[in-house]
């Protein structure tokens, strides 16, 4: 064994400031208004607010100045 020479995998424990990863429901704070109302909803509600929501949004990009000189 003396004439071998040995080759292993060297890796670094990760820094002790780096605790439990972040979760998207630790970032939802549980007493915001939008947070409760939203969660409140009835399913059918929340589907039509969306489908409100999107079809706004299309409405608004469709009638900017930007898309109308970007379509000539």
């Amino acid at each position: 064994m003396s004439g071998e020479s040995r080759q292993g995998v060297v890796t670094t424990p990760p820094p002790p400031s780096i605790g439990k990863r972040e979760g998207y429901f630790d970032r939802i704070n549980e007493n915001d208004p939008e947070y409760l109302r939203a969660r409140n909803m009835s399913p059918d509600l929340r589907q039509d607010f969306n489908m409100m929501e999107q079809k706004k949004r299309v409405t608004q990009i469709l009638q900017s100045p930007d898309l109308c000189r970007y379509l000539k």
